[in-house]
C-alpha cells in the first residue's frame, strides 16, 4: 500500500499494470454490464388489417365524391399513450366520433384540421376548394364520414368476420393535446389532387381496440384448430390465404386438381357500370344503374282542409311561383337545379337554366 507520502510502492505498480494489460486478474470483479431491455410490444398492431381496410374504402369513397384522385395511407400506428400530435392538429381541429356496435363495442374518431376540412366540404359541394373554414361545413365532413363508415362494413365482415353497426357520425372542437388512454392511434397520409399533402387522425379507444384483438385471437385460433384437423386427415391446407383463391386458381374438392376460376366481366365484376358502360372507378360504377326519381315542381300552396273539400272541376290552386319563374328538379326529394318548362314533341320536359349552389347545398344535408 502507499506509504504515508502517498506514493505507491514497486509491488502496487507492477500489480496495476499486470490488470491494465491483461496479465493479472483484476484486483475486484467488475460491475456486471446492465441488461438490455427488450422492446415493448405494440399493443396497437393488432388494430393494422381494420384500419387498412378504413384507409382502402376511404380512398376510393372520397375519390368518388370529390371527383378527383384521393389517397390515404396509412403512416404511424401506436398505442394511445405514445401518439404524437401532428403540428398541423394541435389548434384550429374537428374530431369527427362514430359509435361501434355490435360484434364489438367502442368509438372510432377521426381527427382532421378545419382548414382540411373546408377543402374536403367545398370540394364536395362542387366548389374550388381554396376557401375557409366555417360552420356550415360540419355537416358536409360528417356526411362524408358517414359515407366512409358505411362501405367498409361489408369488407370488415367478409375480410375480418367482424359484424359491425356504424352510427352516425358526431362533431366537435378537438383540443389538440394527447389525452388518449389506451387504444390506438393511427397517423394518416391524405393526398388530394392538386393539393398539398395533409395528416389526419384515426383514433380506436381501448374498448373498440380490446374487441378486435379479442377477435383477431379466436380467428387465429379457429385457423390453427383447422390446420391440424387437415394434418391429422393427412391433408394440407392450401398455400396463400386459406378458403380464398390465387391467382385465379380455385382449389378443387380437396383432390388437389387446380380449377380455373370463372371469367371476369370486362370493366370490373358488375358489368363495367351496366348499360352506361365503366366510369373508371368501381365505387361508382356499382351505382350507375340505380334508378332514382326526379320530380318537377311548379309550385305549392297551403289550403285548409275546409277548402280542399271545396275543390271541384273547374276550381283553381293558386301557388308561391309567379308566371315564368324558374320551376325545382328535385331528385329524392332535394332540389339539385333549376330549369323552365318546355314543350318537346307534344310531350312537356324542362331545360335546366341552373344548378343550386354548395351553400344552398349545404342547408339541404341539415
Amino acid at each position: 500500500m502507499a506509504d504515508d507520502s502517498g506514493i505507491l510502492s514497486q509491488d502496487e505498480i507492477d500489480l496495476l499494470t499486470k490488470s491494465l494489460l491483461g496479465g493479472g486478474s483484476a484486483p475486484a470483479a467488475s460491475a456486471p454490464a446492465p441488461a438490455v431491455a427488450a422492446p415493448a410490444e405494440n399493443t396497437a398492431e393488432s388494430a393494422r388489417p381494420f384500419l387498412k381496410i378504413i384507409c382502402e374504402q376511404a380512398s376510393s369513397v372520397v375519390t368518388t365524391v370529390l371527383s378527383r384522385a384521393v389517397d390515404f395511407q396509412l403512416q404511424w400506428l401506436v398505442a394511445g399513450e405514445n401518439s404524437v400530435i401532428p403540428d398541423e392538429l394541435t389548434s384550429k381541429s374537428l374530431t369527427m366520433e362514430v359509435d361501434v356496435k355490435k360484434d364489438v363495442i367502442g368509438k372510432m374518431s377521426f381527427v382532421m384540421s378545419k382548414q382540411e376540412v373546408a377543402t374536403l366540404s367545398d370540394l364536395m359541394l362542387m366548389g374550388s376548394g381554396h376557401t375557409d373554414y366555417n360552420d356550415d361545413h360540419k355537416d358536409a365532413i360528417c356526411e362524408i364520414v358517414n359515407q366512409i363508415t358505411g362501405s367498409c362494413i361489408t369488407t370488415i365482415d367478409s375480410q375480418l368476420h367482424l359484424s359491425l353497426d356504424l352510427g352516425q357520425a358526431t362533431v366537435s372542437d378537438f383540443s389538440g393535446q394527447n389525452n388518449f388512454k389506451g387504444g390506438a392511434v393511427a397517423t394518416i397520409l391524405v393526398k388530394v389532387e392538386e393539393f398539398p399533402d395533409q395528416k389526419i387522425l384515426i383514433v380506436l379507444d381501448d374498448g373498440l381496440l380490446s374487441g378486435i384483438k379479442a377477435k383477431s385471437s379466436a380467428k387465429s385460433a379457429n385457423s390453427a384448430s383447422a390446420d391440424m384437423s387437415l394434418a391429422s386427415l393427412g391433408l394440407s391446407a392450401p398455400a396463400g390465404n386459406s378458403g380464398g383463391s390465387s391467382g385465379g386458381v380455385i382449389s378443387g374438392g380437396g383432390s388437389g386438381v387446380p380449377i380455373a376460376a370463372p371469367p371476369t366481366m370486362a370493366g370490373g365484376g358488375m358489368g363495367g357500370g351496366g348499360v352506361f358502360g365503366s366510369t373508371g372507378n368501381k365505387a361508382l360504377d356499382l351505382l350507375m344503374d340505380i334508378e332514382l326519381p326526379i320530380v318537377i315542381e311548379l309550385g305549392r300552396s297551403q289550403m285548409s282542409l275546409k277548402r280542399i273539400l271545396e275543390l271541384g272541376p273547374g276550381a283553381i290552386v293558386e301557388m308561391d311561383r309567379l308566371a315564368g319563374e324558374p320551376v325545382d328538379i328535385l331528385i329524392n326529394g332535394k332540389v339539385v337545379a333549376r330549369g323552365e318548362v318546355v314543350v318537346v314533341d307534344e310531350n312537356f320536359g324542362v331545360r335546366i337554366l341552373s344548378l343550386v349552389s354548395p351553400e344552398e347545398r349545404l342547408k339541404l344535408l341539415r
